[in-house]
């Protein structure tokens, strides 16, 4: 399975809106949304990284925010790997893979490799 074929990527600066553009470009083309960004992924970090609360979660489905806990190491590579399952879990329901955050190294691995 070619996992760059049809995902999405949507990048930009905290509190640009990238959240609520990925939830209503979700909702309009049968997608999923997939954390790219790398503060996102901790459990402890709610608030500082104007993560998508649960109401936002509910209208479509999130993958891969508050995941790991503050105290534990997390790279880049490990990020790659749940979201390389994350892309064929979601095309295995025939929906469209959406990466939203602010981590260009995320988008890096994700579109390059390491």
């Amino acid at each position: 399975m070619d996992i760059k074929s049809k995902i999405i990527l949507i990048s930009g600066p905290t509190a640009s809106g990238k959240s609520n553009f990925a939830i209503e470009f979700a909702k309009k083309n049968n997608g999923e949304i997939i954390n790219a960004d790398s503060m996102q992924v901790y459990k402890e970090l709610k608030i500082l990284t104007a993560r998508p609360d649960k109401k936002e979660q509910k209208k479509i489905k999130h993958h891969l925010y508050g995941i790991i806990n503050v105290n534990k190491n997390f790279s880049t590579g490990q990020w790659l790997k749940l979201a390389i399952i994350k892309i064929k879990e979601i095309k295995k329901r025939k929906k469209i893979p959406i990466f939203v955050g602010g981590t260009g190294l995320y988008f890096k691995a994700l579109t390059d490799g390491l």
